[in-house]
């Protein structure tokens, strides 16, 4: 399992809008399948070892950006050419531990959503001044911030979605309510049978931990008959955030995702093993409703949900401007910096990696 069309489908429409002189460079013969049979427009490069891109990039005399969607270490074989500005974009915005070291300083840019991911980085220990940081948005959220005015419970029936995020490459970093999920969505249903119910598991679940790699078919074996959905993985989170007023995550980038609905956001901070984080100068617990175990979460549920003290509602408001950048996301900032790039670089090619093997 790879995560690279997820990570493409984030950015690919904008630079669509923006750039036509991309070239896509993929490291995955599976991903690289995927691409030409869905963008069979785009220019498209396969490089499977180090000696491919050694024969590939001189070949592009006029290449002038590459834009990094994932840290990967094979990111090394492109990095070395020091007549490419080399940018990282990433695919969200979490505070996972993933989001601030070192590594990040290999490239001459970091594009970020908002000031929280600069401060994680500051938080981390860096001196953000010798980085430069360029804020963004999130432009995948601009149409759900835009339909944000109207107050979460007037906008539809209740409607929960679940997002568990999966187990992670080292356990430091397996943030995943995945063992949690069956008795999660059973707890939802019988607090209220009227709501709909929905979840989806991230698209490599199961990866690291065998014993959760069948889990999204086996929950929707069990869980079909009581109304509960389990999306496929192709869906894209922003479709579902768009036709949701509830949200379950864990620590992940589709908490912002959601966030940018202004809705209740429950997020499952596990307290029984040692879990590293890059932290902003807001915590979960300052716009997120917190739990460690279904208990809490029922208790959480029935006070914020069926009683209707959604009492971090004013906090959530604070969220979206510091970690989304409402400003830039709805002003499209990413497509004018794109633009301006592409219009100081005549005859020169912009490339967008995807490193995932």
């Amino acid at each position: 399992m790879v995560h690279g069309p997820a990570h493409l489908n984030f950015w690919l429409p904008y630079f669509k809008e923006v750039v036509d002189n991309t070239l896509i460079l993929v490291r995955n013969k599976e991903v690289f399948h995927w691409l030409s049979e869905n963008y069979p427009r785009w220019h498209i490069a396969y490089a499977k070892e180090y000696t491919d891109i050694d024969k590939l990039l001189p070949n592009f005399k006029f290449l002038s950006h590459m834009y990094y969607s994932s840290n990967t270490g094979n990111t090394i074989h492109t990095l070395k050419y020091n007549e490419i500005t080399h940018i990282f974009l990433g695919h969200g915005d979490s505070d996972k531990s993933a989001s601030a070291h070192k590594y990040f300083r290999v490239y001459d840019e970091i594009w970020v959503s908002g000031q929280a991911h600069i401060d994680r980085f500051k938080n981390a220990g860096f001196d953000v001044d010798l980085m430069t940081f360029k804020k963004v948005g999130r432009p995948p959220l601009r149409n759900i911030l835009k339909n944000n005015k109207i107050d979460w419970r007037d906008r539809m029936e209740l409607s929960v979605l679940y997002l568990p995020t999966w187990e992670g490459v080292y356990e430091e970093s397996n943030y995943s309510s995945i063992h949690l999920s069956s008795e999660l969505l059973q707890s939802i249903r019988a607090l209220t049978e009227t709501s709909q119910i929905s979840a989806k598991f991230h698209p490599v679940t199961g990866s690291r931990d065998i014993q959760y790699s069948t889990l999204p078919i086996d929950l929707s074996q069990q869980l079909t008959p009581q109304n509960i959905k389990v999306v496929d993985k192709e869906v894209s989170v922003s479709e579902l955030v768009a036709k949701s007023n509830i949200f379950i995550c864990d620590i992940s980038a589709v908490v912002s995702e959601c966030l940018a609905a202004d809705c209740p956001i429950f997020v499952y901070l596990p307290k029984d093993k040692n879990i590293v984080i890059a932290q902003s100068d807001i915590s979960y617990e300052d716009y997120c409703y917190t739990f460690s175990d279904i208990a809490e979460f029922k208790n959480l549920f029935t006070k914020v949900i069926l009683n209707g003290d959604d009492y971090l509602s004013v906090q959530r408001k604070h969220a979206i401007r510091y970690i989304i950048s409402e400003f830039e996301t709805e002003n499209l900032v990413f497509e004018q910096l794109l633009a301006e790039i592409s219009l100081n670089s005549v005859q020169k090619v912009n490339l967008l990696s995807v490193n995932r093997q």
